[in-house]
């Protein structure tokens, strides 16, 4: 896609820190005098919707399901008529997405195939390529700590366990794609501050 706009993707376990950096991103960028959208997937839509009542236990899936769910709603949230991402980016804004197909390789590759997944999310990714993803590199530990003192339920892969699986395949992912995606990774162990100012000077000189 010829873009206009910038794509930033935030990566990392639940409870990393990527709402708080989102947010002073798109401070940033909007300081520049750039149209700034944040957005996130799953998505609030109507297929993003069923898959958060997967995810909540509300409703009762097996894992590919779950997972062709995320791919449907990823294509809706890039190509839809009405606020589709990639419409948005061609119009000159910059979008700032909490997640997207990194996430669904590191999360749903635990218990389904990797090459399945690839070949499922082929034309999300052919629709639109970040320009950066940035991961929030946090220790497990440290993100059930967080998420146990700001919230009244656990969501299917919020567990030591399956967080650390999740975090380990990340790692493989950036080895796997390095020669084809802009990959950032910040210690996440820092102080905001110091981690929205890594984050900055990685992707200013978009705006500069």
């Amino acid at each position: 896609m010829d873009r206009k706009g910038r794509f930033f993707v935030f990566e990392g376990i639940d409870g990393s820190g990527k709402s708080t950096q989102i947010q002073l991103l798109k401070d940033r960028i909007e300081a520049t005098g750039v149209r700034c959208l944040e957005t996130k997937e799953p998505t609030d839509g109507p297929i993003g919707s069923l898959v958060h009542q997967c995810m909540t236990g509300r409703t009762t899936a097996d894992e590919q399901t779950i997972a062709a769910l995320f791919a449907a709603d990823r294509l809706d949230h890039l190509l839809n008529e009405t606020d589709g991402l990639c419409q948005k980016i061609q119009q000159g804004i910059s979008v700032i997405s909490d997640r997207y197909i990194l996430s669904t390789y590191a999360y749903q590759s635990v218990r389904v195939p990797l090459e399945w997944l690839i070949q499922m999310n082929a034309q999300a990714t052919q629709a639109l390529q970040p320009d950066c993803h940035i991961f929030i590199d946090v220790d497990p530990e440290i993100t059930l700590e967080r998420m146990a003192k700001g919230r009244f339920h656990t969501e299917l892969y919020e567990t030591k366990e399956r967080l650390t699986e999740v975090r380990d395949r990340y790692f493989d992912l950036f080895d796997r794609f390095a020669q084809q995606e802009n990959i950032f990774i910040v210690d996440g162990n820092q102080s905001i501050e110091a981690i929205a100012n890594d984050i900055w000077e990685h992707v200013a000189h978009y705006y500069v």
